[in-house]
């Protein structure tokens, strides 16, 4: 691979970091036979300039989609110079949703108790402790992944910005226009992860296209507000390690199949750049 190569690589990344088009190219896979080390020379180029991720596809199995997304989430959270910290309450909410399965006797209690905890901290003040170990404690009764709803409540809270409903309603439209209970489509991610029935199947593929376009929204709703909405800043990067391998594979299958649909829907194009190395997981 000649030193042009490479350097035309860097240069096809950087020209792709401004905000997209509704044309534009979301997914770049690199050259094939690449150094080794070239996502790791284009990360270094990117330190303070814009949000990025890297993660190594290779270490996760394909069914465990959802665990890598979380990764994802966690990189692109990362403190970057000049730019907001970027906050993922939508994909936080899925991931929630998907820990445990929610029984079809608990469903409808579960939906009320997450939807009447949500109301209540629209732009409320910041939580004390005590105050947020008695919401906490209050959901915990009625079963454990109540109480797991309100710790994520509590902690949006303690956050302050923006309130957890706006994010648990996005399930209900996901910025199609069309509003209808998001308690519904939470359920049927619940039952993709966890299907009821001694022999039934995970629907992986529903469970994980439903929670990257929730990671894309996120991204969405940050890039089309406050400061990043007022002027030409980078979008997000996320490099892909040893995505040739099967799980990797898989993930980009899914992203292109995501945006098509967005595409489809005409949904803006999200603020976001997947590099891929092409290398495999061996």
């Amino acid at each position: 691979m000649s030193p042009a190569t490479a350097e035309d690589d860097f240069l096809k990344v950087k020209a792709l970091l401004a905000p997209p088009a509704s044309s534009a190219e979301h997914v770049l896979r690199l050259s094939e036979g690449a150094p080794a080390d070239r996502l790791e020379r284009i990360r270094d180029a990117l330190v303070d300039r814009a949000p990025f991720a890297l993660v190594d596809c290779a270490d996760y199995a394909p069914e465990s989609l959802p665990k890598l997304l979380a990764e994802v989430k966690t990189r692109l959270a990362r403190p970057c110079a000049h730019y907001p910290r970027l906050l993922f309450r939508r994909l936080e909410v899925g991931l929630t949703v998907i820990a445990n399965p929610i029984g079809n006797d608990i469903e409808i209690a579960y939906s009320r108790a997450f939807k009447d905890a949500a109301k209540k901290i629209i732009a409320p003040p910041p939580l004390g402790n005590e105050q947020a170990g008695g919401l906490v404690a209050l959901l915990a009764q009625i079963g454990p992944q109540i109480a797991l709803a309100g710790a994520v409540a509590a902690s949006v809270v303690q956050r302050r910005y923006p309130s957890l409903y706006e994010f648990y309603k996005w399930y209900g439209h996901r910025d199609r226009g069309e509003r209808h209970m998001p308690e519904t489509l939470l359920g049927e991610l619940n039952n993709w992860a966890h299907p009821p029935g001694e022999h039934a199947v995970p629907d992986r593929a529903q469970r994980d296209r439903l929670l990257i376009e929730a990671l894309l929204a996120d991204l969405r709703h940050a890039y089309g507000r406050g400061r990043l909405a007022g002027r030409n800043w980078y979008r997000a990067v996320v490099l892909l390690r040893r995505s040739d391998g099967e799980t990797g594979r898989l993930l980009l299958e899914q992203l292109e199949q995501v945006l098509r649909e967005l595409r489809g829907a005409q949904i803006p194009p999200p603020p976001v750049l997947v590099v891929a190395d092409r290398r495999s997981a061996a």
